[in-house]
C-alpha cells in the first residue's frame, strides 16, 4: 500500500520512497501516514492498517508503541514515528534485533554491527557487510 500510494502533497513520493531515498532512516507524523493511506481520521483500526501496510513495505517502525492501538489509545496526528527501511542493512539489523530480540541475534548486531566486531557476526552478516562496504 505504502509503495504504491502517493501522498496527497502533490507529486510528492511515497513515504516508503522518501525513506530509501533519504537513506533508509525518516521522522514521520501519524497524520501523514493516515492521509497516505487514505483516511481522514486517525483511530485503532487505523493505526493497525498502516503497521500491517509498513510491514507489506518492508519498513519497521519505532516506537513501536505509537502504532499499537492498546497502548496509543489516543492517537493524535501530530505524534512522530521514525520509518526504516528493513534493508538487511547493519542498521536495519540493529534496529530489528532490539525492538524485536526473540527473532535476531542480538549480541551479534550489537556488539558485531555496532561495535564493529566482525568475529562475533554469522556468515550471513558477513556477507550483507561486505555487500554494503563493496556499495561504498
Amino acid at each position: 500500500m505504502l509503495e504504491e500510494m502517493v501522498s496527497t502533497e502533490g507529486d510528492s513520493a511515497s513515504i516508503a520512497e522518501r525513506c530509501r531515498k533519504e537513506g533508509g532512516l525518516i521522522e514521520v507524523t501519524l497524520g501523514d501516514l493516515r492521509e497516505e493511506l487514505g483516511y481522514k481520521k486517525l483511530g485503532k483500526w487505523v493505526l493497525v492498517e498502516v503497521a500491517e501496510a509498513l510491514t507489506k513495505a518492508k519498513l519497521g517502525h519505532f516506537p513501536p508503541d505509537m502504532l499499537d492501538p492498546q497502548l496509543n489509545i489516543e492517537p493524535r496526528q501530530w505524534q512522530t514515528v521514525w520509518i526504516y527501511d528493513r534493508d538487511g542493512s547493519p542498521r536495519a539489523q540493529v534496529i530489528d534485533a532490539v525492538l524485536h530480540p526473540d527473532r535476531h541475534d542480538v549480541r551479534a548486531a550489537l556488539d558485531g554491527l555496532a561495535g564493529g566486531h566482525n568475529e562475533v557476526l554469522t556468515p550471513e552478516q558477513k556477507l550483507a557487510r561486505i555487500r554494503d562496504l563493496v556499495r561504498e
